[in-house]
């Protein structure tokens, strides 16, 4: 199971109908038992932000990661860069092979970063509170978590509790407030701070960086009703995506064809890797490497080739299609 995906996703699934209304009711915890004091966050400096008038964008919409282009998207490489120079004893992660940590993160499309801070050190601990405080503070004009919606943060997960700008306040994170061992301090965000971004922020498309506001959501790309990923993102699109069921595999599938089956969609090209890749790798009797070598391009473009599509050794929709239809009794 996903520790940034596919909880998130579960849980806004299952609340997302009444958690505006009982904001006050779930879970809301005050910051400072959250993310410790403001004095202890005054002791470091925040991160820099330009000066802004009072209009702003509304919160960060909750847009599901559904398509797989790992790396970091334009904005999402300005906030952790934005982080690590201002505290240079820290670090960032977060590029992640498709698949490879649950079934749906916002690590996948280049949407979130792991922004390396651990509450054990009291110099990283008073740093990250000055971060939720920089992000979720009030502006000047009293525009509520005014640098969260300026960057177009969708959510934060730090130290067991997490922030959702569905609900703006805090909950519980996994149950990680009645486990506090260190093995997992990892698993708890208590080493470092994920923080997941909208399609705007992550494009880096928001006030923060471009001093213009914009209320449209940026919903990216929607996966179509047979295959389980949508193709890459090309263009901004702002009307939301239709929420279809999982596909999955015919009843006696082949555990091959039915891996293919989950991640059927995910656009691979060479040089990827990740879980898709050893789907294809597997249904093609190929070496299951998770590396999307010379000779996994080969073979899918024998495919491309025998059944009239573009040779391109790219996997897009089409040839998914193709690949589940002739794979489809083994």
């Amino acid at each position: 199971m996903s520790i940034e995906g596919l909880s998130v996703v579960r849980r806004t699934q299952l609340t997302s109908r009444f958690l505006r209304a009982a904001a006050a009711a779930l879970f809301s915890l005050p910051l400072l038992a959250v993310a410790g004091t403001a004095a202890a966050a005054s002791a470091v400096p925040a991160p820099h932000a330009p000066a802004f008038g009072r209009s702003i964008e509304p919160m960060a919409a909750y847009v599901e990661q559904d398509s797989c282009q790992p790396g970091y998207r334009a904005g999402t490489l300005r906030l952790a860069n934005l982080l690590v120079h201002t505290y240079p004893n820290t670090s960032f992660g977060g590029a992640y092979a498709c698949g490879s940590d649950g079934t749906r993160s916002e690590h996948y499309d280049g949407r979130a970063i792991d922004w390396m801070n651990s509450i054990r050190n009291t110099v990283q601990s008073q740093q990250g509170t000055a971060v939720i405080h920089f992000l979720l503070d009030a502006d000047k004009y009293g525009n509520r978590f005014a640098m969260a919606r300026r960057l177009g943060v969708m959510y934060i997960i730090w130290n067991n509790r997490i922030w959702g700008a569905w609900s703006g306040t805090w909950s519980d994170y996994n149950g990680c407030t009645k486990t506090p061992s260190p093995s997992l301090d990892n698993a708890c965000h208590r080493n470092h701070m994920h923080i997941s971004l909208g399609w705007e922020g992550a494009l880096g498309h928001t006030s923060f960086w471009t001093g213009r506001t914009d209320s449209v959501t940026n919903y990216g790309p929607c996966r179509p009703s047979d295959l389980n990923w949508a193709a890459n993102y090309t263009q901004s699109r702002t009307i939301g995506c239709r929420n279809y069921p999982a596909v999955a595999p015919p009843a006696h599938s082949s555990a091959a064809y039915a891996q293919l089956v989950k991640y059927s969609g995910a656009q691979m090209a060479p040089g990827m890797s990740g879980e898709p890749v050893k789907a294809i790798q597997r249904i093609l009797g190929r070496s299951v490497t998770g590396r999307y070598d010379s000779g996994t391009v080969a073979a899918v473009r024998a495919i491309q080739r025998a059944h009239g599509l573009s040779v391109s050794g790219v996997v897009s929709p089409g040839t998914w299609r193709t690949m589940l239809a002739l794979f489809k009794h083994r």
